[in-house]
C-alpha cells in the first residue's frame, strides 16, 4: 500500500486486514518521524544558513562564561598607538604657544626640548570635478549633413566619469549598498545628484566592462587543478534563480542560471571536468567521476549530527560517525601521517556499512549507502595536499552575494543579473589576489571608455596554454 503525499481521511483507502493495518502504521510512523525531523533542522544539522535559525532553535553556540576581569586592556598591556607621519608628509604645521602663567600662579618658561607632536587627520571638503565639453556644430556644404564635433578619446557619453562609475561599483559590490543608498551617498558626500536610474546605468557599464575578464577567468578556472563549486538562491523578475560559484585558489567566477540542474553545473564547470572538484553531495554534481571529487566534510558533519539525533540504532550510528568526523579534523590540524587516515578510513567504512544495513531508519541507510558509493571522494584530500577537505572557499565567495540579497533582495533586469554575477566575481578575485577593487574598477572603466578591454585578473601561471 502506497501512502499519498497529501490525502484526506475520505480519500485514504482503509486497510482490511491486520497486515495491511500494520503496514499503514509503519508508513505513518515513518512519515511523522520525517516531519518531526524536518522541524528540527537548523544550521548545525543541515545545509540551512545560520540566519535561518530562529530563537530557541538550540542551534546557537552557548555563550562563554563571564570573566572576572574588567572590560578593556588589562594591567601591563603594552597598548597600541598610531605612528606619527613623518614631517614631509604633514600638510600643515601649527605652533601652539605656551600659557604665560601656571595654574599655581608661577611663570612658565620654555625649555630646550623637542615639541610634543599631536597630529589630527581630517577629510577635506569633497566636491565633484565637472568638466564641460563644448562640441562645435557644423554642416556639410555638399550633402547638408549636420555634424557635431566628437568627444575626445576616453570621455564617456554619460554623465559619470571612470572614477565615479568605479565608486558606484565598489559601493555596490564590496559594501553591499543598494542603488538608493548609493544615490544618497553621492549626493550627501560628493554633491553629485543624479537619479537612481543613472546609478542603475552605471551598474550596466561596470558589467559590460567586466565581461572580457570574467570570461577569461571562467576558462582559466575550468582548467585549474582544484576548483570549488557551490550555489545559492537568487530572485529576479519575481522568479527563483540560482547563483553558481566556481572558485580556485586565485579567483572566482559566478554565473546566474534559472536552473539548479546538472546542465547548469556543466555550463559552469565545462562538459569535461579538469582536475578535482570540491563540493557538497548535491545531485547536480553526480556526473563528475568520484575519482575527481572531494566531498565537503563540513557538510558531512552536519549530516552526521542529523543522524545522531535520531532514535535507536540510527542514532548510535550517527553519533559514532560524528565522533570519527571530529577526529578527522583533529588529524588535519595535527598534520597526521597518511597511515593514521588509513586506520580512520577502515573504522569509518565499518560504521557506514553498519548504518547501511540497519533497518530502524531507511533515511539513515540511504545516506550511508550514498557515502559508500562516494567513498573515494571522501578521501581525495589525503593523497593531494592541494585539495581541501571542506568547501569553505566557495561558501566564502558567495557570502557577499548572500548579504546583498538580504539587503537589496532582487534584480529586475538582465543588466542587473550580469552586474551581480560579474561584480561579485571580481570582488572575491581581488580579495584573493590582495588587489584594490576600486583601483581595478577605475582601470577597467578608463579602458572601457577608451574602447579597450579591462585588465586581466588571471595570473600568468594560470593562463591556459
Amino acid at each position: 500500500m502506497s501512502l499519498p503525499t497529501e490525502f484526506s481521511p475520505k480519500e485514504l483507502e482503509l486497510p482490511t486486514t491486520v497486515a495491511e493495518s500494520h503496514a499503514l502504521i509503519v508508513q505513518l510512523m515513518e512519515r511523522i518521524a520525517a516531519l518531526e525531523e524536518k522541524l528540527k533542522l537548523n544550521s548545525r544539522n543541515s545545509s540551512k544558513p545560520p540566519s535561518s535559525d530562529g530563537p530557541g532553535s538550540g542551534s546557537s553556540h552557548r555563550p562563554k562564561p563571564k570573566s572576572d576581569r574588567k572590560r578593556g586592556a588589562q594591567k601591563g598591556h603594552p597598548g597600541a598607538y598610531r605612528a606619527l607621519l613623518p614631517a614631509e608628509q604633514v600638510d600643515a604645521v601649527v605652533d601652539c604657544a605656551l600659557p604665560v602663567t601656571c595654574s599655581c600662579g608661577g611663570t612658565i618658561v620654555a625649555v630646550d626640548a623637542k615639541p610634543y607632536r599631536h597630529q589630527v587627520h581630517e577629510i577635506p571638503p569633497i566636491h565633484a570635478v565637472v568638466t564641460e565639453y563644448r562640441r562645435t556644430q557644423g554642416c556639410c556644404q555638399d550633402c547638408g549633413q549636420h555634424v557635431i564635433a566628437p568627444l575626445p578619446v576616453g570621455v564617456p557619453r554619460g554623465q559619470l566619469g571612470p572614477r565615479a562609475v568605479a565608486l558606484v561599483g565598489t559601493l555596490a559590490g564590496q559594501y553591499h549598498l543598494s542603488q538608493h543608498k548609493i544615490h544618497r551617498i553621492l549626493g550627501q558626500v560628493f554633491g553629485v545628484r543624479f537619479s537612481v536610474g543613472t546609478i542603475s546605468a552605471a551598474h550596466g557599464k561596470v558589467a559590460q566592462a567586466l565581461e572580457a575578464p570574467c570570461v577569461a577567468m571562467k576558462v582559466a578556472i575550468q582548467r585549474a587543478p582544484v576548483k570549488h563549486a557551490d550555489e545559492t538562491t537568487h530572485q529576479s523578475h519575481g522568479h527563483g534563480m540560482w547563483l553558481w560559484a566556481m572558485v580556485s585558489a586565485w579567483g572566482a567566477y559566478m554565473h546566474i542560471d534559472a536552473s539548479r540542474s546538472q546542465s547548469a553545473a556543466r555550463e559552469l564547470l565545462g562538459e569535461t571536468l579538469h582536475g578535482v572538484l570540491v563540493s557538497d553531495r548535491y545531485a547536480g554534481y553526480r556526473w563528475v567521476d568520484v575519482q575527481q571529487r572531494q566531498v565537503c566534510w563540513a557538510h558531512l558533519l552536519r549530516d552526521f549530527r542529523r543522524i545522531a539525533e535520531r532514535p535507536g540504532e540510527a542514532g548510535r550510528v550517527g553519533r559514532h560517525l560524528l565522533a570519527l568526523g571530529w577526529l578527522l579534523f583533529r588529524f588535519r590540524e595535527e598534520r597526521r601521517e597518511v597511515q593514521e587516515y588509513q586506520r580512520l578510513q577502515r573504522r569509518m567504512r565499518r560504521v557506514l556499512e553498519r548504518g547501511a544495513h540497519q533497518r530502524s531508519c531507511s533515511r539513515t541507510a540511504n545516506t550511508c549507502r550514498n557515502l559508500l558509493e562516494l567513498w573515494p571522494a571522501l578521501w581525495r584530500f589525503v593523497d593531494d595536499p592541494a585539495v581541501e577537505p571542506t568547501n569553505n572557499r566557495a561558501e566564502r565567495a558567495l557570502r557577499g552575494a548572500v548579504l546583498r540579497r538580504k539587503i537589496s533582495y532582487v534584480t529586475r533586469s538582465g543588466r542587473g543579473l550580469r552586474f551581480v554575477e560579474r561584480i561579485f566575481s571580481v570582488v572575491y578575485t581581488c580579495m584573493q589576489q590582495e588587489r584594490d577593487l576600486y583601483a581595478y574598477l577605475f582601470e577597467s572603466m578608463t579602458a572601457a571608455f577608451s574602447g579597450l578591454e579591462a585588465p586581466s585578473l588571471v595570473p600568468d601561471f594560470a593562463v591556459p596554454a
